[in-house]
């Protein structure tokens, strides 16, 4: 576990997977979902090489099969800690032969963690190891923690920066894979209630420019998201139980029903040539 300390905030971060275990302020209260068997047991997901599922498991490169878990293969991996500082970690994750056997391509992932007094800033960079283009998509998952009145979170909102008008990705039945997308409508505010986890099982927007949000919970506590401008923007927590609401900036989106099996030509997939690297960073402020 790595752990970095600023004069507001107190962070764990799991080398496994380089996602969060724990956000607490100075006054030791927790912000960060614990989890629980009853709806997740997890708390944060660093996403990468793939958004979501893949219909069948698979997808293919040059037309050969590839097989890949949900949200990709950081979460069984441990990342080696590049560097490390009070205020900031930096976690490594290289392409190895067994990595090759699920994504055939040459890469470093890392993944630095840093805090800012009251400011949590997570950076994930690719860099294309390879002698050839890579192809990939990547995101957050972090799961924070909300009031809960009567086995519901809808006493907590979403507020958004301004007025948007994004198009909404609608799930299957299950909730695994996209069936079709729609206008969403005008949008300031998302209330954050069980009963629209029940009926979309994810949110995911597209088509807007998602710069900023809140995330409000009836005590005071406010959670501010600078999100980097991702393509898509999800929200998500459990249907039926537990006090989290999930913030998901992801650069990239999951199979449709009738899925484009190739990997390059899937949507919203991210694309980088030989030698080349990108940076993809959102932020959480605790008020």
């Amino acid at each position: 576990m790595s752990v970095i300390n600023s004069d507001k905030l107190r962070v764990e971060i799991d080398e496994v997977g380089s996602s969060l275990l724990s956000i607490k302020d100075s006054d030791g209260r927790e912000h960060l979902w614990q989890g629980d068997e009853a709806s997740w047991t997890g708390r944060d997901v660093t996403i990468f090489p793939f958004v979501g599922r893949l219909k069948d498991g698979y997808y293919t490169v040059g037309g050969e099969k590839y097989n890949m878990p949900a949200h990709g293969i950081c979460r069984e991996h441990k990342f080696a800690v590049a560097d490390k500082s009070q205020e900031r970690v930096v976690h490594s994750f290289e392409w190895d032969e067994e990595t090759l056997k699920v994504y055939p391509f040459k890469f470093v992932l890392t993944v630095e963690h840093k805090v800012e007094g009251a400011r949590y800033v997570k950076t994930m960079t690719v860099k294309n190891v390879d002698s050839k283009d890579i192809y990939f998509s990547l995101g957050g998952h972090p799961a924070m923690s909300v009031v809960q009145e009567s086995g519901d979170t809808a006493v907590n909102e979403i507020v958004f920066d301004g007025e948007i008008s994004p198009n909404v990705y609608l799930l299957d039945e299950v909730g695994h894979f996209i069936e079709k997308k729609q206008s969403f409508g005008r949008l300031e505010k998302i209330k954050c209630d069980k009963a629209t986890m029940k009926e979309l099982k994810t949110i995911i927007l597209t088509d807007g420019v998602f710069e900023s949000l809140q995330l409000k919970r009836p005590d005071g506590v406010v959670y501010k998201f600078d999100l980097g401008k991702p393509p898509v923007l999800a929200f998500w927590s459990h249907e039926d139980s537990g006090a989290y609401y999930c913030v998901e900036p992801w650069w990239g989106i999951p199979d449709f029903a009738d899925p484009i099996r190739e990997l390059k030509d899937k949507a919203h997939i991210e694309k980088l040539k030989v030698g080349q690297s990108q940076s993809y960073s959102f932020s959480i402020e605790i008020k």
